[in-house]
């Protein structure tokens, strides 16, 4: 065999490899970020008291021991919560918790002694310690209490569930949940820097929860279990599950050691399951080279399947509704944005659920050479965008744990803002910018707020991003933009960006704007810095131009989009009616007394697709999208007034 031959069997090998390597991972699921939001909007669309700010400001969380006895046949908990704290200020005689009042307090143990409390209905647990504290005292106490756990207007933070028949008992506090069940600070400033938890369950049961599993004891018919955890962690982040797992451990190579990802499983889904969560591996890879080393390490990963039909980022536990690569994905990035660091508001969950976003598509990105999954990802999450004219990714009101959690604004234009700022500075400035971010002393398994991650953007780029925020993080909507191309001699010409906003809030959207043009069997790219609409730009590519494409690599969260070529003094494109656009299957084109002449379409690479056209009238024309594969496509029509090219989406 020639050695060309042997290269060609080597590559044809490799490529086999890789496909079959990444062959599980399944298409981008458009609804899998409404799966995950509606397991954080639990409590529906009401609006509700979030967690009191002025409780716990007296103390510093160190330590929780918790002591929990629970049946998972039976909605009940009994048990009791060990706080250790250091005290903030002079003359400490009282301490509060937030639990909820439907909740029994028996009594409350301080230094050997049972100590005076009471409980009232905004749901506020005052200890009356009988003494006073200096300031930088370091004390304990023990809440004793039991009760049933309010299921509220939706499943509440406490859940009773079933499996094929078996009982469960499954936690889920984001993002005022935690009081339900539990005495705490629920507030999203201290940090508990570490946590026991021994849940003693009927035999048969298995318990899941934070950190690393200790022992499991026999206690006559129940057992113990004692998980460890020794990383701070916020309130509601802290969870609990309980059914007759099955559990199994992958492993991730990292350098000369590996880190166990455990799972936890219902026995009758043990199968199919044990065929996804190896695909997570890959994954955990590559969040470790983008970013820096998974952050909970002397730990566990893992994996606790629940009753929703999304996932929740429990630290170093991720409880799991299904386990398909977007979701797996999605929860893994959480535990470095989300659990290392946590949003210091409520206003700025994006911090948490734009990075656990955008992450599954980088992984799309990375690890997909084959199916063209991230550019399915970013035509999704645009589409998913623009489909409604208005909304920020800032949450100004959140009472509202719908809008908090809202799938469209806090998860995909999130997401697609984390992507423009890396348009915007570069890959270097923003993967530089992330790691900073992530090894700030002041941040790390602490709390941030959008500013912080503002700042360390700003610091790597050497960019002033006050407007880009201003534009896409605090005002709403997007912008949909004409591009007028004229030709002019020797090759030049003259490209005219037009824009307009779908929303008052902002006036103007400052980007560079990407187009392709291509002719005579070349092409190339040219990056526009566009500041105001009607910007007027003179160009030469180098060789004659037959076709334009806006954002050819989706960089820009924008919709309606319209490329037009030999503009005469009349523009057409507003006398040229396209729909629908997204398309399932045919695609209508009308020109109002503008004589069509011919239709081309163009995949997002630049090349023409043959494809069925019909022409209906002298001015209409019918395209047959059944036959092209899902992505982002140009019509280029050719009227006997210039030349339009429009993108279209084949869903």
């Amino acid at each position: 065999m020639s050695n060309k031959a042997i290269i060609l069997l080597i590559i044809f090998s490799l490529s086999l490899f890789f496909q079959n390597a990444f062959s599980q991972i399944s298409p981008p699921d458009k609804n899998y970020i409404e799966k995950i939001s509606k397991a954080d909007q639990r409590n529906n669309s009401k609006k509700i008291k979030g967690t009191k700010t002025n409780i716990g400001k007296e103390y510093d969380l160190k330590y929780h021991r918790f002591e929990w006895f629970i049946d998972p046949s039976v909605l009940y908990i009994k048990g009791s919560v060990t706080s250790y704290f250091i005290s903030t200020q002079s003359n400490i005689n009282q301490i509060q918790f937030e639990l909820a009042f439907q909740m029994t307090v028996d009594s409350v143990r301080f230094h050997n002694s049972n100590i005076n409390f009471s409980q009232d209905t905004n749901d506020i647990l005052t200890i009356n310690l009988g003494v006073s504290l200096a300031l930088n005292s370091f004390d304990s106490l023990t809440v004793y209490y039991k009760g049933v756990p309010s299921q509220g207007s939706g499943f509440g933070s406490f859940i009773k569930d079933v499996h094929s028949g078996t009982p469960i008992i499954w936690t889920l506090s984001e993002p005022y949940g935690t009081k339900q069940w539990w005495p705490c600070k629920n507030d999203l400033s201290d940090k508990i820097d570490s946590i026991d938890v021994f849940v003693t369950a009927p035999l048969g049961n298995r318990v899941a929860s934070n950190g690393l599993l200790i022992s499991e004891v026999q206690l006559g018919a129940n057992k113990v279990f004692h998980w460890k955890h020794r990383y701070p962690i916020a309130a509601y982040l802290i969870a609990i599950a309980v059914t007759n797992y099955a559990y199994y451990s992958d492993y991730v190579p990292m350098g000369n050691d590996s880190l166990e990802i455990l799972n936890y499983i219902f026995p009758e889904n043990l199968s199919i399951v044990q065929s996804q969560t190896p695909n997570i591996i890959p994954v955990m890879q590559l969040y470790n080279n983008l970013f820096i080393p998974y952050p909970f390490i002397d730990e566990k990963y893992g994996h606790a399947q629940f009753g929703w039909g999304g996932g929740m980022e429990h630290q170093t536990m991720s409880f799991m509704g299904n386990f398909s690569f977007d979701i797996m994905a999605h929860e893994l990035a959480h535990q470095w944005f989300g659990d290392m660091i946590s949003c210091k508001s409520w206003h700025d969950i994006w911090l948490n659920e734009a990075f656990a976003t955008y992450l599954s598509g980088l992984a799309y990105e990375h690890l997909d050479s084959t199916f063209g999954y991230w550019e399915i990802w970013k035509n999704n999450k645009i589409a998913h965008i623009t489909s409604l004219p208005g909304g920020s990714v800032y949450v100004y009101d959140t009472t509202s744990v719908s809008r908090v959690f809202d799938s469209r604004l806090s998860y995909s234009k999130a997401a697609m803002v984390l992507h423009m700022i890396r348009w915007t500075i570069g890959d270097s400035a923003f993967y530089n910018g992330i790691r900073n971010y992530l090894n700030d002393p002041l941040l790390a398994f602490a709390y941030a707020e959008t500013n912080d991650l503002k700042t360390h953007f700003e610091t790597s780029s050497g960019k002033n991003l006050t407007e880009f925020f201003d534009d896409w993080f605090y005002g709403e909507g997007y912008p949909t933009y004409t591009i007028q191309c004229n030709y002019m001699p020797n090759n030049e010409m003259e490209i005219i960006i037009n824009q307009s906003q779908s929303h008052s809030s902002v006036s103007f959207f400052e980007m560079p704007v990407p187009l392709k043009f291509k002719g005579m069997n070349k092409d190339t790219n040219i990056v526009f810095n566009n500041t105001f609409s009607g910007q007027s730009f003179l160009i030469n590519p180098g060789f004659k131009v037959d076709s334009i494409f806006f954002d050819p690599d989706r960089w820009i969260v924008s919709a309606n989009d319209n490329v037009i070529m030999s503009v005469r003094e009349k523009p057409i494109v507003s006398n040229v009616k396209i729909s629908p656009n997204p398309v399932n299957d045919i695609l209508y084109i009308e020109a109002n007394n503008h004589k069509i002449n011919k239709v081309e379409l163009i995949n997002s690479s630049g090349f023409i697709q043959n494809i069925l056209f019909t022409k209906t009238k002298f001015n209409s024309f019918e395209v047959d999208f059944n036959y092209c594969k899902k992505g982002v496509y140009f019509i280029k029509i050719y009227t006997e007034d210039g030349i339009i090219i429009k993108k279209i989406v084949k869903i």
